[in-house]
């Protein structure tokens, strides 16, 4: 008897192999928005399904307390066409003095195959979703400016004082000689700590730049700071 091995591959962005894509690499849903929205495309000629929902960062469970929901949660995508996922926040269960955050996830379902014995891959597509409630007076590149950093032997330690997340591409780290290190970092929570271990040699540097992924998802470069 002939079988039909399915494979899942998950990803945190729109991939090449994927036949639906998603076009951006965050979503920012601003408090006083009545919804945000994810535009999504299939690059494919045959019809695929789609599934979609939040979790918290734990991409093997879908919570059931998230008040913000996916409109679609499941849809059907012709070939070369495009859709427009929506969020819609239940207007309570987050917090109002900082910045919440989720991961969109977005599973292809491809169609049957037509031939026999093929491998398929169906691709989970995850960005970020940000939820910033109104009246928190801020941007990221203000916040960026008032983090707070310091070695802590072969460790750096960020420290958040503020109401937004903050998600890094790269830390550039000097020494006095001008010698560089680049670090790769993750997020700094809202009001939160993050700590880096640091490359050999690198807790002699004396400042540090850091590189940050804007609401638009590109990167944007902070000032230098003090170590």
């Amino acid at each position: 008897m002939k079988k039909l091995f399915a494979a899942v591959m998950f990803i945190y962005s729109a991939s090449a192999a994927a036949g639906i894509q998603v076009d951006e690499s965050r979503v920012v849903y601003n408090g006083n928005a009545k919804s945000a929205s994810l535009d999504i495309r299939n690059d494919q000629n045959d019809t695929y399904m789609v599934q979609t929902w939040l979790d918290r960062g734990d991409a093997t469970k879908i919570p059931k307390d998230i008040p913000i929901q996916v409109i679609p949660p499941v849809l059907k995508l012709a070939g070369n066409k495009e859709a427009i996922l929506r969020f819609i926040y239940a207007g309570q269960g987050l917090p109002q003095d900082r910045e919440s955050v989720f991961w969109v996830n977005v599973q292809e379902i491809p169609p049957a195959p037509k031939e026999a014995n093929t491998l398929q891959i169906a691709v989970r597509t995850r960005v970020k979703l940000f939820y910033r409630p109104a009246g928190l007076n801020t941007t990221l590149e203000q916040q960026v400016e008032n983090l707070k950093w310091r070695k802590q032997n072969n460790k750096l330690v960020i420290e958040n004082p503020g109401p937004l997340n903050i998600t890094f591409s790269v830390l550039k780290l000097t020494n006095s000689a001008g010698k560089q290190w680049q670090v790769n970092a993750d997020m700094v929570n809202a009001f939160g700590q993050l700590t880096v271990n640091l490359p050999a040699g690198a807790e002699a540097a004396s400042r540090v730049q850091a590189s940050y992924i804007n609401d638009f998802g590109g990167n944007s470069a902070a000032k230098q700071s003090a170590l």
